[in-house]
């Protein structure tokens, strides 16, 4: 039955040759193609015991057993070359057989070789092999589809493109690529040209050996789902690499996406990449990486590895990224000592920009020293919405010169200077030494004449500063009051500048928790400038501390320390305008302190509260001041007995720290020594009244417009001179 079956096949098979000569002749096994060919290229077909043997024109010929064979069709013919894997056996559809395209198949292991010239040709891989390659040679573009395909090599890459050219590859269906410690190549789907990837399918590939997916030369990923569940070294590894759209899932050992010497770019689509191993990178491009879009998320823990590394410029114009890193440092021997590198989630060896995009970072606890965002050269932010968090500790080491030095970590950290123009900035530091946010250059925050709507920062530190070397002495805190203190602390800090810090415009909010010394607000190591804002910062040592000059031209600024100066410097003070509240605690705080260094007013209103004040240099002032000692915790309404102007209405702050008060109305431990300057004070008599109650009007830090002051104590002072004392 079965031979007369096939001889009526081999009549219609007859009538197809003379009627078209366009077909093909198909054989099927269960599914599988086991043979197909052009109509014209059988001359004739047999029937030996109990198989069919289609003799080719070629010389070769093929041999069936009939009792493997399900079906034959007739089916036009296709300009695409198919490779179908079924275990160890390939079926071969090639329609350029004769014309340029040679393929040669040693059990599962397919090479194909195309002729100088053939350009754009198709290539479908299809089936399942557990151990099985194809190898590809051409001189020009090719596509390569996949269409369900599952290949595992036990020798060699899986996919190999062997020449450099540019590969199409259309991800169809679902598709598992794996190859084995013994390849000899540097990946299981791997290409010295271009690649591109298209399709709508999925693509599994496992890089037993090195790297997943690499190619000599560029990487787009145009769209696909590409889940890479493990690899040796790298999940994509090039010289370039472009993420237009899809979905990218990477656990590898190595670096997560290698765009090696060339650029990152991500555009759109999602990545999401677990990385455990030390010193390597999530997304990794040398010649700089750029983020326009798409969503980004990273766990990394390896030991001094990094979330997003480049040698250049990082910028994010858009996107959502979060990041979550928990390695530790790495002291690496440097000289005569160590040299620490640090787990850190966006790192740069140039800039990084921020222009837009949601960025949001935690680095743990087991990071110690973590970084969020660390450049070499700046960090600029022109807006988006970023939040950072770390939580590791810092710690003392050996560096390479002997010398004993010290780590800490740090939310957003510069070696040179920071630029905080727009956006939504929230950081905090919760580690021993910890700070929100640091440049070893100068830092400027915000732009002139801009509202401050523009920009806000929230930023905080929490944890305790630590000592690194020195000798302490016995003051509270070891801050040196009533012993010598020559020690050298890591101190926390919520704003610091190395070099001179500019406050433009913003909103900009600061708690510093700690219970002790160190853990200031804005620092500046040179002269602090603000010029506008509206800053409030609490915390317990300074609030604002500049070593060299502060200038206060503009802006609304509150400071409160529970345990030292309001505002402090070092150097010389001046403020111009703006209105300033500063209230530092009691003993020797002072709300505004610049030691016996000129302090200039001429412009502004501002009040200064503590247990004393730096007084007013009379012949550098424009703008009288009043100096007045009351009880912490009062309300105090201050006349112009002349034309009955309310000039100042104020609630004390209640007493904060330790240690004497001054005398006059209500003295004692429980006194406060307020410094108060405005435009509205010039000479002629007024009347403060104390001890009273405000109400009504509107109330901002104890400052209050349009209430009213009744009850209470009263007491009469002129005002002759630029500085006035009223007891």
């Amino acid at each position: 039955m079965k031979k007369n079956l096939f001889l009526a096949v081999t009549a219609l098979f007859c009538s197809f040759i003379s009627a078209t000569g366009q077909e093909n002749i198909v054989i099927y096994q269960d599914g599988y193609q086991l043979f197909s060919t052009d109509v014209t290229n059988i001359d004739t077909i047999t029937f030996p015991s109990h198989s069919v043997v289609f003799n080719l024109s070629n010389g070769n010929s093929e041999s069936f057993s009939i009792n493997t064979i399900d079906s034959i069709t007739f089916e036009q013919t296709s300009d695409v070359i198919q490779i179908i894997y079924n275990g160890n056996n390939v079926t071969i559809i090639n329609p350029y057989e004769n014309n340029g395209i040679s393929i040669s198949a040693t059990d599962a292991d397919i090479s194909a070789t195309a002729a100088s010239g053939l350009s754009n040709i198709e290539y479908h891989l299809s089936g399942t092999s557990e151990d099985g390659s194809f190898v590809l040679q051409s001189d020009n573009p090719v596509i390569i589809r996949l269409n369900g395909l599952q290949l595992t090599s036990s020798t060699q890459a899986p996919i190999r493109i062997s020449n450099n050219v540019a590969a199409n590859i259309v991800i169809n269906d679902t598709n598992i690529l794996s190859d084995a410690a013994a390849n000899s190549q540097n990946a299981t789907l791997t290409s010295k040209g271009n690649i591109t990837f298209s399709g709508n399918g999925f693509l599994k590939c496992t890089g037993i050996a090195k790297h997943a997916i690499a190619s000599s030369k560029a990487i787009i990923a145009g769209t696909g789902h590409f889940n890479i569940p493990a690899a040796a070294s790298d999940g994509f590894h090039s010289e370039g690499f472009t993420l237009d759209n899809g979905d990218i899932v990477i656990s590898a050992m190595g670096d997560g996406i290698d765009a090696g010497g060339e650029t990152n770019v991500i555009n759109g689509g999602s990545i999401n990449i677990t990385s455990i191993a030390d010193d390597v990178k999530g997304i990794k491009g040398d010649k700089g990486i750029t983020i326009n879009g798409g969503n980004i998320v990273m766990n990394v823990s390896g030991a001094a590895s990094k979330a997003i590394g480049s040698k250049s410029h990082i910028v994010i114009n858009g996107g959502n990224i979060n990041l979550t890193t928990s390695g530790n440092a790495i002291l690496e021997t440097s000289g005569s000592g160590f040299d620490p590198s640090y787990c850190t989630a966006i790192k740069s060896d140039s800039n990084i920009i921020v222009n837009n995009g949601t960025v949001t970072i935690a680095s743990l606890a087991t990071a110690n020293g973590g970084k969020g965002m660390s450049a070499d050269n700046d960090i600029i932010i022109n807006g988006g919405d970023i939040t950072v968090t770390t939580a590791g500790n810092g710690a003392v080491y050996i560096d390479e010169n002997s010398d004993t030095n010290s780590y800490t970590a740090c939310c957003i950290k510069a070696d040179r200077d920071v630029y905080l123009y727009k956006g939504n900035i929230n950081t905090h530091s919760t580690g021993t030494g910890g700070k929100a946010i640091s440049a070893d250059g100068k830092m400027i925050i915000g732009y002139e004449n801009t509202s401050d709507d523009s920009l806000h920062i929230t930023a905080g530190t929490s944890g305790a500063r630590f000592y690194v070397s020195g000798s302490t002495g016995g003051g509270p805190g070891g801050g040196g009051m009533g012993g010598e203190d020559n020690a050298d602390y890591a101190n926390p800090k919520a704003l610091k500048s190395v070099g001179n810090l500019t406050l433009n415009s913003g909103t900009i909010n600061i708690t510093c928790t700690q219970t002790t010394d160190g853990g200031e607000g804005l620092e500046s190591k040179d002269t602090l400038t603000i010029n506008g804002g509206t800053t409030e910062i609490h915390t317990y040592d300074d609030c604002i501390n500049a070593a060299v000059h502060i200038a206060i031209n503009g802006g609304t600024t509150y400071c409160a320390a529970s345990g030292n100066d309001g505002i402090d410097c070092n150097g010389t003070l001046s403020i111009s305008g703006g209105m300033t509240i500063s209230n530092g605690s009691r003993g020797a705080e002072e709300g505004f302190d610049c030691d016996n260094n000129t302090f200039a007013i001429t412009g502004g209103t501002i009040i200064g509260t503590g247990g004393t004040t730096s007084n007013p240099t009379t012949s550098a002032c424009t703008q009288r001041s009043i100096k007045y000692t009351g009880t912490a915790g009062n309300a105090i309404c201050i006349t112009n007995n002349s034309t009955g102007e309310i000039i100042l209405m104020y609630q004390l702050p209640s007493a904060s720290g330790s240690g004497p008060g001054g005398g006059g109305p209500g003295g004692g431990s429980n006194s406060t020594v307020m410094l108060f300057s405005s435009a509205n004070i010039t000479t002629g008599s007024y009347t403060l009244k104390y001890g009273g109650t405000i109400t009504g009007g509107t109330t901002v830090n104890g400052y209050n417009i349009g209430g009213t002051y009744s009850g209470g104590s009263s007491k009469t002072f002129n005002v002759t001179s630029m500085y006035t004392t009223v007891q």
